[in-house]
């Protein structure tokens, strides 16, 4: 890998956790529009915005330097 490769990928890798909150809210949204009731797609909604927060977290504690 080249080194504007790697700058590339650590600055895409410091956003994972928001971009997963982001698509977790989308497919909430999307599945209140749709008037979709079923508890599936809920709660696959919520683990994505579990699961991106979390990550956020972990990186961010990884990237200090304390």
């Amino acid at each position: 890998m080249t080194r504007k490769t790697e700058v590339a990928v650590k600055g895409l890798k410091a956003h994972c956790g928001l971009a997963l909150i982001a698509v977790g809210a989308i497919l909430l949204a999307v599945c209140y529009v749709a008037g979709v009731e079923t508890n599936t797609e809920l709660l696959a909604g919520l683990a994505l915005i579990i699961a991106g927060f979390s990550l956020h977290i972990w990186l961010q504690k990884r990237a200090e330097k304390y």
